[in-house]
């Protein structure tokens, strides 16, 4: 069976209607829907209705247009070289005569002859202005004409939400006959508000239509700096907003921080995205989906509604931190990230830098206890935060040590520049980094303070420019010489190496340089006023030369530094 349209929608063809097709239900689904296709074909039995162009011709795209599209750019072009607008034209005389004349009439009108008005008629018909009997010459107009004329003259609003399929294999679509949702492919972009710059990619360029001109698709959202990437959203054409339903991520732009050589300030991508988005997209007023209401402010006209589009989130998102750009990926994602309360972010199309920001907790994989910090941009354009912890400090890994000053969470991690305590040790570092794992980063000074309590024997060590790790599973902390050596025993000794510090004392290896005397080995333990290794290589100097006087290897040796004694 199959089943044609002409232009004008109302007017359908059925062939074999007695096989029981209906459409009526169709129509009243779709009757703010103004439809520009060529032929629909039903096999019967079957729930789909399928909407191609004719067969055999080469037009592969069908127009799919909101009973209140409209678009100033194709409404001036009707204007042509005429000086009157043609809808103008007949908007007069309709408002004189009523929605009934003939081309006689409407000639007679516009002082215009009758071979100059007939193609006029012929066209606005063809654009559903008016219906045309070429029989008859009797014309009569649609409720289209008056709302176009009163649309360009921003007297009423309107839409410009468009559906172009352009299907390679010619079908464009089909219509389900059990719910007629109207399923279309080949669909590219879609764009919602050309003023508030919300457009939508579907995905696999598919979108299904629902009564009342609303919709259903997945792909990617456009809306002035945000960007949302989703499996599913539900578009509602009378609030107009869009229900975010299964949306992956959303990333946004920003405006960079120095302008460019011309001035301007350019776009640039955030380095990261919120993920585990729902909510609403309010992509703008309901009364107002042209964005042309305007209203006079300060003697300036300016738009009625500027807070539009507006992203309401309405559960918690997330920010992870897992590239592996990111320290090499140590932030794992079920342990480390940032939760957002719910939040309201509007004038998407122009937020400033300092109006993307997001209150929440970071969740730092017992680094810190949960640190209850707004995220906002970045210098290096990431989402993080800059905060002070406070004279007390923050304890870390439950308290198996401190840090106190400064922390900061970008796209480098966190890190921070202040005081790292552990044990007996203090060391002050311009920029540690702190992961679930570890703790590592240059210290500008570390001090460890001598201790002689029966659990705990630890000299005092004085050191610059260390590299530090700690290493809270293993309870210890790595202090490694990287240009001057380690100063030990009140400067009675030199380390050139490192030292290991854990609740049982200190252990370390290298080279201990003595007045005159060093012992080299790969594991010493380090006490109060002495040092011991099972295994050493010592040397003996002469005075202030550098001969050796006596050199042994692989010996068992302690020093004791109080006595001056080495065995």
């Amino acid at each position: 069976m199959n089943v044609r349209f002409r232009k004008d929608k109302r007017q359908l063809t059925v062939i074999k209607q007695d096989e029981g097709l209906s459409l009526a239900p169709f129509y009243d689904s779709f009757h703010k829907l103004d439809m520009h296709f060529e032929e629909l074909r039903w096999k019967q039995g079957d729930p789909l209705l399928e909407i191609s162009n004719l067969q055999g011709s080469s037009q592969t795209k069908t127009v799919f247009e909101s009973n209140n599209f409209f678009k100033r750019a194709r409404y001036e072009s009707m204007l042509g070289t005429d000086a009157v607008h043609p809808l103008s034209r007949l908007r007069e005389f309709n408002k004189k005569v009523g929605d009934h004349f003939s081309a006689t009439e409407f000639a007679v009108h516009t002082r215009l002859q009758k071979p100059q008005v007939v193609p006029l008629l012929f066209d606005m018909a063809v654009k559903r202005y008016i219906e045309y009997d070429p029989e008859t010459e009797m014309v009569h107009v649609l409720p289209r004409l008056g709302e176009h004329v009163l649309a360009s003259a921003k007297k009423i609003d309107y839409d410009v939400l468009q559906f172009t399929s352009n299907s390679d294999d010619g079908v464009n679509g089909t219509i389900n006959l059990l719910n007629y949702d109207l399923a279309l492919k080949g669909v590219a972009r879609i764009i919602l508000s050309d003023s508030q710059d919300v457009k939508i990619y579907p995905a696999n360029k598919e979108v299904t239509i629902k009564k009342g001109r609303d919709f259903t698709f997945g792909g990617n959202i456009v809306a002035g700096k945000l960007t949302y990437y989703g499996k599913e959203y539900y578009f509602h054409y009378d609030p107009f907003i869009i229900d975010l339903l299964n949306v992956d991520s959303v990333s946004f732009y920003a405006d960079s921080f120095e302008p460019d050589e011309s001035g301007a300030y350019a776009l640039v991508r955030v380095k990261n995205v919120l993920e585990k988005v729902t909510g609403t997209l309010e992509v703008d007023e309901p009364s107002n989906k042209s964005g042309t209401q305007q209203i006079e402010r300060n003697g300036r006209m300016e738009a009625r509604y500027p807070a539009f589009p507006k992203f309401n989130s309405a559960q918690e998102s997330y920010v992870f931190y897992d590239r592996k750009n990111i320290v090499n990926g140590a932030y794992i994602r079920d342990k480390f990230y940032y939760k957002s309360d719910p939040f309201l972010i509007d004038s998407l199309d122009n937020f400033t830098n300092a109006g993307l920001y997001f209150p929440g907790t970071l969740m730092s994989g017992g680094i810190f206890p949960d640190i209850r910090e707004t995220l906002r941009l970045q210098p290096d354009y990431a989402l993080g935060f800059v905060r002070q912890t406070g004279d007390g400090g923050l304890p870390l890994y439950g308290k198996k040590a401190k840090f106190a000053d400064t922390l900061k969470l970008d796209n480098k991690g966190l890190h921070g520049s202040g005081d790292f305590t552990y044990l007996t040790t203090l060391a002050r570092s311009r920029d540690l980094y702190f992961t679930p794992d570890t703790t590592f980063g240059l210290a500008d000074t570390l001090y460890n303070g001598a201790a002689t309590s029966p659990t705990m024997k630890v000299p005092n060590v004085h050191a610059s420019d260390v590299f530090l790790r700690f290493e809270p599973a293993q309870d210890v902390l790595l202090a490694k010489q990287t240009a001057r050596p380690l100063e030990m025993y009140d400067k009675a000794a030199y380390l050139h190496g490192f030292t290991e510090l854990t609740p049982k004392g200190m252990t370390g290896g290298g080279l201990v340089d003595f007045t005159n005397a060093t012992l080299k080995s790969k594991l010493f333990q380090f006490e109060t006023m002495k040092l011991h290794a099972d295994t050493s290589d010592f040397r003996l100097t002469e005075g202030d030369t550098a001969s050796i006087a006596f050199r042994t290897d692989n010996v068992n040796a302690t020093v004791k530094l109080d006595e001056r004694i080495g065995e």
